[in-house]
């Protein structure tokens, strides 16, 4: 074989070995959030009213959907849990006490307001309630300490946030700039004062100064528009925005770009927080603004807390946790059945297959109260339950009796096959990567392996030759 044919070849087989490997792997989203339920929270501390047992019935007939195209559909999802508390009013006195049930936020694949699904009823007559919201914490996750005290009955006092603060939004857009500079960004500087905050919406940094701070964004984005709002104290002069070459902006070195002014609009602070109420919203208005009112304070960065983060108080009411509030009253020595339903929703983990749906039933809200009794707690479903073994099978579902709370919360999940199996997919893709990578090392052995042979065939050829 001919030296040229031989480094053909060669070249032949190092290039169909560069030939990529391929992974299909599976790239939607297998995981969509539900929300927790919790029990009943008693408002008062000194409340002497117990519970002498409590019967917690899941009610699942189906599974959600992870998406649903109209309310209608979102509505008639029927799972739910029912908990039945039995009341007793040991003191020689009557008792009004008021009660506080939460469950959750909205699902991440609701469609729609479920609140008023359900019934509260004391002896199996219905009751009056009321829907209340607070803001969540981020972060999820009910926290007793954190989450009761934001229930307010009428509207906040804030030592900084007041229904008259004056607020003005001002809203630019990016005429043009250097794009020769790909990692450009646009600024301004402002100087730090306590009788004002700042929240500039598509923020992405700040750069500290001697005297001020450096508030900017990336000038590359598909959005032009640059929205400030000003919370107290005006600015004393318009801000003077500037282009950066640098994404941090911090070296000083700027480059050509202007800025238009589109509107200035002043209002109050009550005017702003209500401008981002949901029309036709069951959430009472006072409840909406103290939640836009934490959501700020927050979002205020430590160091700067004249500076608000980008907040949630654009998508405030997926950030609301809900409960419902109502009133019972005992006599002395009375005892009284006390019945709440809400709606349930799992997590949907689409890992497994089928789908393995977990639900949470927060437990320790009910340690708020003087004594709690016996707990049964029923799940009545066709589904199979596969990760808790403390129940027992019934004829409706499983079962499972206490003689007070335990030490955790409740969890279990449910999937319509005894034993779901976990997706491979992962695997799939973990082994093609593996295969690249092996691949790609042995690409390079075979390469140096390849040359090094072209090189003494070519040396061998020229001995001869010379010989």
């Amino acid at each position: 074989m001919k030296t040229k044919q031989i480094i053909a070849l060669a070249l032949c087989a190092v290039l169909s070995l560069l030939t990529p490997c391929t992974a299909f792997a599976n790239s939607a989203p297998k995981y969509w959030s539900g929300a927790d339920s919790y029990g009943a929270i008693i408002a008062d501390a000194e409340c002497p009213v117990v519970v002498e047992s409590e019967l917690l019935t899941f009610d699942i007939p189906d599974f959600p959907k992870k998406n649903y195209s109209n309310k209608e559909d979102y509505l008639a999802y029927k799972a739910s849990v029912t908990a039945r508390y039995n009341f007793y009013n040991p003191a020689d006195y009557t008792v009004t006490a008021k009660l506080e049930f939460p469950f959750g936020t909205a699902p991440e694949y609701s469609n729609g307001d479920d609140v008023s699904k359900y019934d509260i009823t004391i002896n199996d007559s219905a009751i009056p309630k009321t829907v209340r919201h607070t803001l969540m914490r981020k972060g999820g996750g009910f926290k007793l300490a954190e989450d009761m005290p934001r229930i307010t009955d009428g509207y906040k006092k804030d030592s900084f946030f007041a229904p008259n603060l004056p607020v003005t939004k001002y809203v630019y857009e990016i005429a043009d700039y250097d794009e020769n500079y790909k990692d450009a960004c646009v600024a301004f500087d402002f100087r730090v004062l306590f009788d004002r905050k700042v929240l500039f919406k598509e923020m992405d940094g700040i750069v500290s100064r001697v005297d001020s701070c450096r508030l900017s964004r990336s000038a590359r984005r598909s959005d032009n528009t640059l929205t400030l709002y000003v919370f107290g104290r005006k600015f004393d002069a318009p801000p003077k925005w500037k282009f950066y070459k640098d994404r941090n902006c911090n070296n000083g070195e700027e480059i050509s770009g202007s800025v238009n002014l589109l509107s200035a609009d002043e209002m109050t602070f009550m005017e702003f927080a209500m401008s981002e109420y949901p029309e036709n919203s069951y959430i009472l208005e006072s409840d909406w603004y103290n939640a836009m009112v934490d959501e700020l304070n927050f979002s205020g960065i430590e160091r700067y807390n004249c500076i608000i983060r980008y907040s949630r108080i654009f998508n405030l009411k997926s950030c609301l946790l809900r409960w419902y509030e109502y009133e019972i009253t005992l006599a002395p020595g009375e005892r009284i059945v006390n019945s709440v339903t809400a709606p349930i929703y799992p997590d949907i983990d689409e890992d497994w297959k089928p789908p393995v749906y977990k639900y949470t039933y927060l437990l320790s809200p009910a340690q708020t109260w003087t004594d709690f009794g016996s707990l049964d707690i029923v799940i009545n479903t066709p589904f199979y339950l596969i990760d808790n073994k403390d129940f027992q099978k019934t004829e409706t579902g499983y079962r499972l009796s206490l003689d007070g709370l335990p030490d955790g919360e409740l969890e279990f999940s449910l999937s319509s096959s005894k034993k779901p199996a976990r997706d491979n997919s992962w695997f799939a893709m973990v082994f093609a990567l593996f295969c690249y990578f092996a691949i790609s090392l042995l690409e390079l052995v075979v390469l140096v392996l390849l040359i090094g042979g072209v090189v003494v065939l070519i040396c061998r050829k020229k001995r001869k030759n010379v010989n």
